[in-house]
């Protein structure tokens, strides 16, 4: 029987019952475990699928000889464990890969006319006995640079290109020469993407060669009008940059879904963005990929995953092959 600790636990009793039949045996676990309670319960466990609070550092990956998998129940797995660290204690990581991508991308959509069309402001205003029209513009035929034509940026170019007729321009390591025919996208450089778009988004993975991408170079080169969205890591944005881009009313505004402290802590000089109006700066817990048809997609691919594992000894979703 294969043991395994599910923090935030989304499975009900009749459904780990019928994974004990197929040889999991699942331990459901609150999302905040301290790091005694977490080592605790894992020192009898082969696996974890990580839907919790924790962090999985080299102190206790080294007592946790018996893990040998850290399923992340999503896709951001940089949330719970750093893949050095899971590769120098011989961890496999997995994650639940374009299972949410629609989701995400719907949700871009949600921010990008939440800030264009002020919708924040004019909600607070009217509240307040402030009958003010701001002004915004459509989104028909406008330029939209896609930074990472991923699975997420494809279904982001796919809505944008069909419902508003957007140029798309993309900025990607690969040609992506399907995209481009299909969109009649045009890759380009970062530089040229962030002096064009009317309206720029990010849909790439958080590593070293993304950390900080996006940095005072690229936010000036945005127009005045514009608008920056970020659904993916906060840390591909350098925050020093983007508040003073911000607050100095160099571009329209900015979403992020998602911080670089989450929850965000106010101590932090990042935190700084939160000083700035919701219209300048909007942010969203992280939650872009919860939709509820989503949730389901999430849990039956982890289970998925592990079972795959266990029954032939490999799976799709390894992250760190």
């Amino acid at each position: 029987m294969n043991r395994i600790l599910f923090t935030g636990c989304t499975l009900n009793e009749q459904e780990i019952a019928n994974l004990k039949e197929k040889g999991l045996e699942i331990i459901p676990a609150k999302k905040d475990l301290k790091e005694n309670e977490l080592i605790s319960l894992l020192k009898d466990c082969i696996a974890v699928i990580s839907n919790g609070n924790e962090y999985y550092t080299p102190e206790i990956l080294s007592k946790l000889p018996n893990l040998k998998i850290i399923q992340f129940y999503g896709i951001g797995y940089s949330k719970c464990i750093d893949i050095d660290v899971a590769n120098k204690y011989n961890k496999i990581i997995m994650n639940t890969p374009k299972v949410n991508s629609y989701s995400v991308a719907e949700f871009t959509l949600g921010l990008i006319l939440t800030l264009n069309q002020k919708l924040l402001q004019h909600n607070e205003d009217t509240r307040n006995g402030r009958w003010e029209e701001k002004t915004f513009f459509d989104l028909k035929n406008k330029t939209i640079g896609i930074v990472g034509m991923g699975h997420i940026g494809t279904i982001v170019a796919d809505i944008l290109y069909k419902a508003f007729n957007a140029k798309i321009l993309f900025y990607d390591k690969l040609d992506k020469e399907d995209i481009q025919n299909k969109y009649q996208a045009e890759k380009v450089s970062l530089d040229r993407l962030f002096k064009e778009s009317d309206i720029v988004t990010l849909h790439l993975p958080l590593n070293n060669e993304t950390r900080n991408l996006i940095s005072s170079n690229e936010l000036s080169l945005m127009k005045s009008n514009s608008y920056l969205i970020n659904t993916a890591r906060a840390e591909i944005i350098d925050p020093e940059a983007l508040y003073n881009t911000l607050n100095n009313n160099k571009i329209a505004g900015c979403a992020f879904d998602g911080f670089y402290e989450e929850p965000v802590d106010l101590s932090k000089n990042s935190a700084k963005l939160l000083s700035l109006p919701t219209g300048k700066f909007l942010l969203t817990p992280h939650t872009g990929y919860n939709a509820i048809e989503g949730d389901g997609r999430v849990k039956k691919m982890c289970i998925d995953n592990l079972l795959n594992f266990f029954n032939a000894g490999n799976s799709n979703s390894i992250v760190n092959k």
